[in-house]
């Protein structure tokens, strides 16, 4: 078998460590690349964003056309085939129904007479939507982040993505897809210098306030050198997958959820968490038989990532072991094999996204469901949560406090002020009460 089987328990510490790691953590490792293209484009705005596009991607991008016009946009939507063009619908149909439901309502209360706090949701400026391009091209990514982005308000959708140097243009498909998710402009700009562009802005480019969507390392380190001047999403890097199986679980679609999410490139990862020796087995060889139907760079890529240690078939004692290494190993996706797949899948706290039971696979979820398929990775599921409409959004918080509410509150504003050396603080509420 091509495919490693390990047992948890006879791991050493960074054997265990590396299982489900990605080959490009952490992102700063990149940061030394990235920063001198961001400073570049910052200083020289779209000469440099050109510049960047014909050496790192081999394109060349007319000043001109780094902001496609309303007319190309069109035309790259009627391209796209009928079956497709449905598809994309049926998922913005459902996409819509997920995030209208994660809108919240501007609040108030009276929490003692005259003295009134609440929140407000108001909705960011101007989002910049990142869609990479490289081995693959996701039209289904591009729709993931301008439909929450349209839901929560925002008025100025930016999406930009690379450009595929055999045709001088981004991929039709993803062109159609920001259309239909609700992008007002459409950028052919890939990598480091979008991220630039959305940070800082151009003579073109305009800057925007927060940047959401996935990317490879080199997009995650250029996030993180510019997160000072902008808002970003979080590290939602190459996929992951780990695939819970207990009990009397199918091996053949154990090995097909790996194997759907691992199949994304060289820098993705699968784990495959059984609780027998025998469905391990049995798992490995199924993983084998359905690598030889792959094509070839995507069989190559999950193979590099089982020679590198970081995907396997991994055997653990027992549910609570299985349990507690989901919640170690934090992955994008948990994908869920059990009889009691509910009472499992309500343990796990650490996951991206979770996808309970047999009929639930990944593919469902990251195309037409109506979850985001935008995700935390790199471990970042032990705090982050996948792409909503809370990131275009802020929490604004507010107070509104009559002259007698004021009066109430005075006494302990002045205890505080008194105790932290700050008299401004008392003066700014006294001066509300001095004599007309």
């Amino acid at each position: 078998m091509t495919f490693p089987i390990v047992e948890l328990a006879a791991l050493d510490a960074d054997r265990r460590a590396a299982l489900g790691n990605r080959a490009d953590q952490p992102a700063t490792d990149y940061g030394a690349a990235v920063r001198p293209v961001i400073e570049r484009i910052r200083d020289r705005g779209d000469e440099a964003v050109v510049e960047f596009m014909r050496e790192v991607d081999g394109v060349r991008v007319p000043l001109d056309r780094l902001v496609m016009s309303p007319a190309d946009v069109e035309a790259a939507a009627l391209s796209v085939p009928a079956d497709l063009r449905e598809a994309m619908a049926h998922t913005v149909r459902n996409l819509e129904r997920y995030h209208r439901a994660q809108l919240q309502d501007d609040f108030e209360l009276e929490v003692e007479p005259g003295v009134v706090i609440g929140e407000r949701f108001p909705p960011l400026r101007a989002a910049g939507c990142y869609v990479p391009f490289g081995t693959a091209i996701y039209p289904s990514s591009a729709l993931m982040i301008t439909t929450p982005a349209r839901i929560a308000g925002v008025e100025r959708i930016v999406l930009a993505s690379g450009v595929d140097p055999a045709t001088g243009d981004i991929p039709a498909a993803v062109v159609a897809a920001a259309r239909l998710g609700g992008a007002t402009e459409v950028w052919r700009v890939s990598g480091t210098a979008a991220v630039a562009a959305f940070a800082y802005g151009t003579e073109r480019l305009g800057r925007v306030d927060v940047i959401a969507g996935p990317g490879g390392p080199y997009v995650a380190a250029a996030k993180d050198v510019v997160r000072h001047r902008v808002g970003v999403d979080f590290e939602a890097g190459p996929s992951e997958v780990l695939v819970l199986a207990l009990d009397d679980a199918d091996a053949e679609l154990i090995a097909a959820d790996l194997i759907s999410e691992a199949e994304h490139g060289v820098h993705s990862c699968g784990l495959a968490v059984v609780t027998r020796h025998d469905l391990a087995r049995a798992t490995a060889a199924a993983i084998d038989r359905r690598l030889a139907d792959l094509p070839r760079d995507r069989r190559d890529a999950v193979l590099a990532q089982a020679s590198e240690g970081r995907s396997a078939v991994v055997v653990v004692r027992d549910e609570t072991e299985a349990i507690a290494f989901c919640e170690e190993v934090a992955s994008e996706h948990v994908v869920v094999h059990a009889s009691n797949a509910d009472a499992v899948a309500g343990r796990l706290r650490c996951a991206g996204t979770v996808c309970i039971g047999a009929h639930s696979p990944s593919p469902a979820g990251s195309y037409v469901a109506g979850t985001n398929h935008v995700l935390p990775t790199g471990g970042a599921a032990r705090h982050a949560a996948g792409l909503s409409v809370t990131h275009f959004r802020r929490r604004q918080s507010f107070e509104r406090i009559s002259r007698d509410g004021l009066a109430r509150l005075r006494p302990s504003i002045a205890a505080y002020a008194d105790y932290e050396g700050l008299p401004g603080h008392l003066a700014a509420v006294d001066a509300r009460f001095r004599p007309v």
